[in-house]
């Protein structure tokens, strides 16, 4: 029987949901929105040999690598890095990443040659924003369109789709996680008070 990679994942606390008590408080993400989950796949991506058997393992990402030649894994700083590094290793490509500029994301520490093939990946897909910045990155380093693969590999895909601008998302885990604009969030109107995840994450875990 393989991994069940969610519950895994869970066991490692990198993914938290809300049992719905009002006294408990929920996320509020950078976007804004509020939320009853939140991914923190650093929890697991700190464990080498545990990121080494996701990308290696035939039940995890093995078989949703890209089958043609990738000359560059990038992902986006901080979160994608180790997983830009093991997946580089797997297919023996290079690694890089992209890091904020301002607003946007920028490749500054690393240089693509013209044609080379690059795999964008990402620890958690939620809005996709992110991954965005990292692709119009790319194109702004010189990349083609072409060139950047029409897929994404992601540990957890919460999104609700399938896809992002047209690039398939391949995911180890697709969850469904429920975002709400702060004035429509049924959790707040309960009661619940909203946080930032990773600053009060012994809160919402206790």
């Amino acid at each position: 029987m393989g991994t069940d990679w969610k519950q895994l994942f869970q066991a490692q606390g990198a993914i938290w949901m809300h049992a719905g008590q009002a006294a408990r408080p929920h996320a509020l993400l950078t976007s804004g929105l509020h939320s009853d989950g939140f991914v923190n796949c650093t929890f697991v991506t700190q464990h080498p040999r545990l990121l080494q058997r996701i990308v290696t393992d035939s039940g995890g990402l093995a078989p949703l690598l890209p089958s043609q030649k990738v000359d560059w894994v990038i992902g986006s700083a901080f979160g994608a890095i180790t997983l830009a590094y093991a997946v580089a290793e797997r297919l023996g490509a290079r690694a890089g990443f992209t890091e904020k500029d301002g607003e946007e994301m920028k490749l500054a520490r690393f240089e693509l040659a013209p044609g080379e093939k690059v795999l964008v990946v990402e620890d958690t897909i939620s809005t996709g924003g992110s991954t965005l910045k990292t692709i119009a990155a790319l194109l702004k380093a010189g990349a083609a369109a072409g060139d950047i693969l029409p897929c994404i590999l992601c540990l957890v895909n919460r999104s609700g789709s399938g896809e992002l601008s047209g690039r398939q998302i391949r995911a180890l885990i697709t969850t469904q996680i429920h975002t709400w604009p702060a004035a429509s969030c049924p959790l707040c109107q309960a009661g619940s008070e909203a946080v930032r995840p990773k600053t009060h994450w012994k809160e919402l875990t206790a």
